[in-house]
């Protein structure tokens, strides 16, 4: 007669949870000596490893470990700069646009002034609308990036 023998990781199962263990492995056990004496050393080493006491350190384990963290380096972008900068070119590129095109202003002559105040201040919240929700993006994505 030919006995397999069950494996470590079985024994361990039925030394750990005998209940919820398959059938079969305790039916197993109760005849086979050897696999039987598995268990009750299995049995011994978890009883003696819960009756260890908690180790506990002497030192503050976190502090340390925090102390060893590189610190992150926060800068602080001048945002305003940028923002005046560009603001200012975008002027200059306004009016040296209006100083070079002026011969060419005599296509609004029939169309009414209240149009043109119209179309520029239209123009003009559209292109301030993009400015803003590019510069959001442009935060957002610093953040991200501060983040790593």
């Amino acid at each position: 007669m030919v006995i397999k023998h069950l494996t470590d990781d079985e024994v361990q199962q039925y030394a750990v949870d005998k209940p919820n263990s398959e059938k079969r492995i305790g039916e197993h056990i109760h005849l086979c000596e050897e696999c039987r004496s598995k268990v009750e050393v299995y049995q011994l080493l978890i009883t003696g490893i819960k009756q260890q006491p908690q180790p506990a350190f002497d030192f503050d384990l976190s502090k340390m470990v925090l102390q060893q963290l590189p610190s992150s380096k926060t800068s602080i972008a001048n945002d305003n700069a940028l923002i005046w900068i560009f603001g200012f070119m975008g002027i200059a590129f306004l009016g040296g646009a209006i100083y070079l095109f002026q011969s060419y202003f005599d296509l609004f002559e029939g169309i009414k002034m209240i149009f043109i105040y119209l179309i520029a201040i239209t123009a003009i919240t559209v292109l301030v609308y993009l400015i803003i929700e590019m510069y959001k993006k442009y935060q957002k994505e610093m953040k991200v990036l501060d983040l790593y």
